[in-house]
């Protein structure tokens, strides 16, 4: 029972990745690496822990085989990256600012949060496209190398650390992203949309909502599973 009170909200979701539909209903970012373990989160924010922990216990065999993340090979992992992941963000978020675009022509003297709301998408897509290429130029090669030296001993010839600072920048971008997305609930009035409102803005709101989902379940994967082997990996042949 010690143990399991010390668990983390994302010890979980690596566990079961369905752990995070439990999340999601209490409003409970699962993304978050964190120390903070799930009883002391609950306590904090006045949620009823036991009852939560009955509903993780109730799913406890339900692990989905295609989203089990943290049962994947690193290379497995990294090209679901990028050849699904990444390819979903750069066509969603250009489809969020263009539809925005036009939306803001339509409403933005009418309502006051459309400007807002599309210097927040601005932010973020400016944030996304930067951090899609720094890991696939740099970090997830480095990785895939590391993984490949530890599968078949080829030498990586390193020498010193190189993933700590990277890794550290990526997770501050996931955190700038997070916290902008919290803006864009705020200024949406947590997508309540207004009356007498066309196909487009419903259609924003959708994709917004369908985005925010997607970016939790990227946020968790790096975080939670693949930053953390990554740098036990290069340990690893570090001290070998």
């Amino acid at each position: 029972m010690n143990n399991l009170k010390n668990k983390t909200i994302a010890d979980f979701v690596v566990d079961n990745i369905a752990a995070a539909d439990v999340f999601k209903k209490y409003g409970i970012n699962y993304s978050y690496k964190g120390t903070l373990s799930l009883s002391n989160f609950c306590r904090k924010k006045h949620l009823k822990y036991e009852e939560i922990l009955d509903e993780l216990n109730a799913i406890k065999t339900k692990v989905p085989y295609l989203k089990n993340y943290n049962a994947w090979d690193l290379e497995l992992l990294i090209n679901f990256l990028v050849e699904i992941d990444h390819p979903f963000k750069l066509e969603n978020i250009n489809f969020i600012k263009n539809l925005g675009i036009k939306i803001q022509k339509i409403y933005g003297e009418k309502l006051d949060e459309i400007p807002k709301i599309m210097n927040s998408i601005q932010q973020i897509s400016d944030i996304i496209e930067t951090h899609i290429k720094i890991e696939e130029s740099f970090l997830f090669p480095y990785i895939l190398n590391l993984n490949a030296y530890l599968k078949e001993r080829k030498n990586p010839k390193l020498q010193k650390p190189q993933l700590i600072n990277p890794l550290k920048n990526m997770e501050k971008d996931h955190t700038e992203i997070c916290k902008l997305w919290k803006r864009i609930a705020t200024q949406t009035n947590n997508y309540q949309l207004h009356e007498d409102i066309d196909s487009n803005f419903k259609l924003l709101y959708y994709k917004l909502r369908q985005f925010e989902e997607k970016l939790h379940t990227h946020i968790h994967i790096e975080n939670n599973i693949l930053f953390p082997k990554a740098l036990e990996m290069e340990k690893l042949i570090l001290e070998s």
